[in-house]
């Protein structure tokens, strides 16, 4: 059995998956299971059946008004569930090696993994919960940001799948824990904002990323790759004005340099308008004149 497709099968399931034991008290069976949403059933719970051997079923679709048809992966003897757990153990992260732990009764070391292995782990947990998508710029009209990010739901702490992803891929940042309406527990979210990062993670991800989010990826990063350099600073905001606010031009209102008070700050004209300030004067000594 492919050692990196069973670490990246994990990451899926440490995603996406659950465990437990299933029944009433006298006959608990244990259970695991994967969900997926789509119009067809997804490449990525195919690709998950054939790393752990073929074993478990796939079902649906469930179709209900108004949502995706459902999908699903499914394992519900208690021969097929321990040798699902057998094959991911040695990958899967704290939370899910207790569920499928609590369902079947059995514990494990945390073994060392190679560098492939975690990041055929994290490649799985990204085709579970993660993202590349474009954001509406700010102040520039029709113009992308880009953003990776993976969630996840943790009310004990940062969850430990996010650590091992960000430690896996060495980029982005943690974001959390944030409160969301109709969230049964906070939000925690690992991003990456800038493009040369993004494309850094999905190169190192690629050889075992799903098909849906690679192609998601590659056509977010070349939609953005494929805009013109934004400059630097917003002119309306102030950074290369000609004029002040009243119309008077930087070059011949001013007089006497401005001087930064702070150390090494560059000389700008549009820090002062001595015309605005002896205007601003002007008023000042008349209004206290008139009220003297």
């Amino acid at each position: 059995m492919d050692r990196l497709e069973l670490a990246w099968a994990a990451g899926f399931f440490d995603g996406d998956g659950w465990a437990a034991a299933i029944g009433n008290r006298a006959r608990r069976q244990p259970q695991a299971r994967i969900n997926q949403a789509g119009s067809v059933m997804p490449e990525v719970l195919i690709r998950f059946q054939a790393a752990v051997g073929g074993v478990g079923h796939l079902g649906g679709p469930y179709r209900k008004p108004g949502r995706q048809d459902l999908w699903w992966w499914i394992a519900s003897s208690r021969p097929d569930v321990e040798y699902v757990y057998s094959q991911l153990a040695p990958w899967l992260c704290s939370i899910k090696t207790g569920q499928l732990q609590t369902a079947l009764g059995l514990s494990l070391h945390d073994p060392a993994h190679s560098r492939g292995e975690e990041l055929a782990w994290a490649a799985g947990f990204f085709d579970a919960e993660g993202s590349v998508c474009l954001l509406k710029h700010r102040s520039h009209d029709g113009y992308w940001l880009i953003e990776a990010s993976v969630t996840q739901g943790c009310a004990l702490g940062l969850p430990p799948e996010l650590t091992r992803f960000r430690n896996a891929v060495g980029l982005g940042h943690m974001y959390g824990p944030m409160f969301q309406e109709g969230a049964t527990e906070p939000i925690w979210r690992w991003k990456s904002s800038r493009l040369i990062d993004v494309r850094a993670v999905v190169e190192l991800l690629d050889p075992w990323l799903g098909e849906v989010k690679r192609d998601q990826a590659t056509r977010v990063i070349s939609i953005v790759a494929g805009q013109a350099t934004l400059p630097r600073g917003n002119p309306a905001w102030g950074s290369h004005k000609t004029h002040c606010v009243h119309g008077h031009a930087y070059d011949t209102a001013r007089v006497r340099p401005y001087c930064g008070r702070g150390v090494g700050i560059q000389r700008r004209a549009n820090k002062q308008c001595l015309a605005c300030s002896r205007e601003q004067a002007r008023a000042r000594r008349s209004a206290k004149s008139t009220t003297c």
